[in-house]
């Protein structure tokens, strides 16, 4: 008799997925009824494995790379990226199955992968964007304001959002960033506002009503760095539209934080520590860095060595990745001590 099989999959999504580690999976609520549960649990384990392996390539590639590599994504090289398979409380009552799985994978063998292929990639999310959103209608302009229909909506219905922040809408915000400074893409003065809230990536949106078309032009302030998009959307549903605003932002902030593939860079470092148990952590937390290709010591002294750092990427990109990692990096010029935050 042909067999019946009833599989639900439903992944657990977690919560701030800005913070987490981007080459981390998630586990799958496995459920399903069957006449030869062996045969389809192994065939319920292979979905995931592609699924969570295809999850962490759209996590750290913009969408564009990720698109041109996704059809070379095979099963079979997924199978290369895994370290081990999780199965948590298992239950198998008469034909039913029950778990929880999640698949883990190698990150080095992911960046060797993607060195191999020359694609740049992102290994850390940011912290949350400010939101300056300054909306052109047809009956009046709104920046700073609570008639602004999209600072509305978010305050209505994202106050807990873990992607985006928005400004306190106040008469100082209005005193240090004008209209004309939004127009004219001053960057002093957006900067001086973005200092206000300690905000070094800050999105600029204009929103303009043409001919009963919306179009937005969007201009991403990455740590110093300027990139911009336009786009029309005109459906009348916020909701979707800042899901939309979530993906572009992200994949214009990959685009300026990513870190590129092809060419090796060396930082020249003295690495100081107060003992055995402190260097031990530092060169935990140093070969936990995919853009470090590897560390040649140059010289040894007491409680301090000097490394040649080969690295990926630029130092900016290197400088933040090391924060992650709890670790402090002073460079100049002609100088550069690494510590153990």
């Amino acid at each position: 008799m042909k067999k019946i099989i009833l599989i639900i999959i439903l992944l657990i999504i977690q919560k701030n997925v800005y913070s987490e580690n981007l080459f981390d999976t998630s586990f799958f609520n496995i459920e399903f009824t069957s006449s030869n549960i062996e045969n389809d649990k192994i065939e319920v384990i292979k979905k995931i494995k592609y699924e969570s392996g295809i999850s962490i390539f759209k996590k750290i590639l913009n969408e564009e790379d990720f698109i041109k590599i996704s059809n070379n994504i095979t099963e079979e090289i997924i199978n290369t990226f895994i370290k081990n398979i999780v199965i948590n409380d298992e239950k198998i009552i008469n034909d039913k199955y029950i778990s929880n799985i999640k698949i883990n994978f190698h990150k080095n063998k992911i960046v060797e992968f993607l060195r191999f292929n020359k694609l740049p990639y992102v290994e850390y999310y940011p912290d949350k964007f400010l939101l300056i959103f300054y909306e052109q209608e047809e009956i009046g302009n709104n920046l700073f304001t609570r008639n602004n229909n999209y600072y509305k909506y978010f305050i209505s219905n994202l106050m807990n959002n873990d992607f985006f922040k928005i400004p306190n809408l106040d008469i100082n915000d209005r005193y240090i960033l004008k209209e004309e400074d939004i127009l004219n893409k001053n960057y002093f003065k957006i900067n001086k506002f973005s200092k206000k809230y300690n905000s070094n990536e800050n999105l600029v949106v204009i929103s303009k009503i043409n001919n009963n078309k919306k179009s937005y032009e969007l201009i991403l302030y990455s740590d110093g760095n300027i990139l911009q998009k336009q786009f029309q959307y005109n459906k009348n549903e916020m909701k979707l539209f800042f899901e939309i605003l979530q993906n572009e932002t992200l994949n214009l902030w990959k685009k300026l934080n990513q870190i590129q593939n092809y060419k090796i860079n060396i930082l020249n470092c003295k690495i100081y520590y107060f003992n055995l148990l402190e260097l031990k952590e530092i060169r935990k937390n140093l070969n936990n860095i995919s853009a470090i290709k590897n560390l040649n010591i140059k010289n040894l002294e007491y409680k301090n060595i000097e490394y040649d750092i080969h690295y990926y990427g630029n130092i900016k990109i290197l400088s933040k990745i090391l924060q992650l990692n709890k670790l402090k990096i002073n460079y100049s010029k002609n100088s550069c001590v690494i510590r153990l935050k």
